[in-house]
């Protein structure tokens, strides 16, 4: 059975997950908090109001890996496996006719919701436009699976992430990126060999700033690290944990963000340092997906495979 869990701040409960679930990838809360989306393998998708679920017909048989909202909450984009795009209005799904047939695995709407990006296998970086319904590949320098992405609050561009560990290929492509809406330029952060997993942006910096978290492998050994980036220049430090980290995310008042992993790692970053949170579960966990536009937020996180897999 798919293990769903809520995070509010201090311990970390598991919610009754549909019976019909087989494995789910990815989730997001509408901006409002009102409804959460939750999308998985054989095209399954379901809506979460914070108390029950109820099952979306996505009309596709193909995984689903990622899913986002766009900022006025009125539609939501979900990607997957072989090239699979989809756009929710809130009462029913249609395909969007794709340029690719790679594996899709994120996707992120720009802060105006004028389009949206959408990352994947192969290096393949895709805008979708709001105002027309289509999308287009971008051109770049980049190689191999993209499988993070996330906009500059402002809008001036998005950071994406990639697979950077000798698995990826020769030549090694770098672990992140930088792109407009137009180009995709790779960023040079660190000589190691490091897959940007998780990206996410802190609510209410100034300056902006950007956190990247990185896991490299040594002798099969995962080994840890968060990136800042302001735009400018780095900041990294290392991060303590029993296996490889899977997911980084902000709370929406930007206090502190939460880490979660293998083994049932679960992390509490308030900027500067990471301190362990007891979290009861050995279950590998995906997330956190922060509910906003509530008082308390909480946050839902996913029970990833239980094997190790490159590509959550």
């Amino acid at each position: 059975m798919t293990a769903i869990y809520t995070f509010d701040g201090d311990a970390l409960r598991a919610l009754e997950a549909p019976t019909a679930a087989r494995r789910l990838r990815w989730a997001a809360w509408r901006p409002d908090g009102a409804a959460a989306l939750l999308v998985g393998n054989g095209g399954q998708a379901f809506v979460f109001d914070g108390r029950a679920f109820a099952p979306l017909a996505t009309g596709s048989a193909h995984n689903l890996r990622g899913v986002a909202w766009a900022p006025d909450g009125r539609r939501a984009l979900l990607c997957g496996n072989r090239g699979v795009v989809l756009l929710y209005d809130g009462q029913r799904v249609e395909q969007v006719r794709s340029p690719t047939i790679e594996n899709l695995r994120r996707v992120a709407w720009s802060p105006d919701g004028a389009r949206a990006l959408i990352v994947g296998n192969g290096g393949v970086v895709l805008r979708f436009d709001a105002a027309t319904g289509r999308v287009l590949p971008l051109p770049g320098d980049r190689a191999h699976t993209l499988r993070s992405v996330a906009w500059r609050p402002d809008g001036r561009y998005a950071l994406i992430g990639g697979n950077a560990s000798p698995y990826a290929g020769y030549p090694r492509p770098h672990a992140l990126y930088r792109c407009d809406g137009r180009y995709t330029q790779a960023l040079m952060a660190t000589d190691d060999a490091d897959d940007a997993i998780a990206i996410d942006w802190r609510p209410n910096s100034t300056p902006a700033e950007a956190c990247v978290l990185a896991v490299a492998y040594r002798r099969n050994r995962p080994s840890n690290k968060l990136f800042t980036y302001d735009g400018h220049g780095f900041g990294h430090q290392p991060v303590d944990a029993p296996g490889a980290l899977l997911g980084f995310g902000w709370r929406p008042d930007g206090s502190y963000a939460l880490l979660c992993g293998e083994g049932g790692a679960l992390l509490r970053y308030d900027g500067g340092a990471c301190a362990p949170i007891v979290s009861g579960t050995a279950d590998n966990l995906v997330g956190p997906f922060w509910r906003p536009g509530v008082a308390e937020p909480t946050a839902l996180l996913l029970q990833g495979p239980a094997e190790r897999v490159y590509t959550v």
